[in-house]
């Protein structure tokens, strides 16, 4: 039976390494090689838990859930009430010229901006939902909360995200 999750996972993490990386960069604001150490930190830490699946939620889920709560662990060992920013100055500077693409791409980085200034509490739940585009059940299993408690930050979220932009002098339609 243990050979068996062993194969198992070993075809899950090709799978879903790169959704992984994905989300947990998003939740990091960014910061690849952070991400990249977190989600093989997490899956040592689900390898060596293994037995502790017990296949009620989605592998995806579970390893998830330890991802994160890795992160939170190194936000708290750093003492951040905030995550960091990783952006290349030269990134945010803004010429006279500027082109759609790079008006997007400036966008997208003060939404991440935006997005790293949120509390936990609200973060957590915008980069699961957003950015890896878990549902708001599972994002429930991943955190612990009800669905409805999910929802409601959610919503906070998106209203506190609109309120930040504004303030960047980025103003949505």
């Amino acid at each position: 039976m243990e050979d068996v999750r062993k194969e198992q996972f070993r075809r899950n993490v090709g799978e879903i390494y790169p959704r992984l990386h994905r989300a947990m960069r998003a939740y990091l604001a960014g910061s690849s090689v952070d991400a990249e150490d977190l989600v093989q930190e997490a899956f040592l830490k689900a390898y060596k838990n293994l037995d502790s699946f017990e296949g009620d939620s989605g592998f995806y889920t579970w390893v998830y859930a330890i991802a994160r709560n890795l992160a939170i662990d190194e936000f708290r060992k750093r003492k951040y009430e905030k995550m960091r920013v990783s952006t290349p100055s030269d990134e945010l500077s803004i010429e006279s010229s500027v082109s759609d693409d790079e008006r997007d791409r400036e966008e997208i980085l003060l939404l991440r901006k935006a997005v790293a200034m949120l509390p936990e509490l609200l973060r957590s739940v915008v980069v699961m939902k957003l950015i890896d585009g878990l549902t708001y059940p599972e994002i429930a299993e991943v955190t612990g909360l009800n669905e409805e408690t999910v929802k409601n930050r959610m919503f906070r979220a998106r209203k506190e995200l609109a309120i930040l932009m504004k303030r960047m002098g980025v103003h949505q339609p």
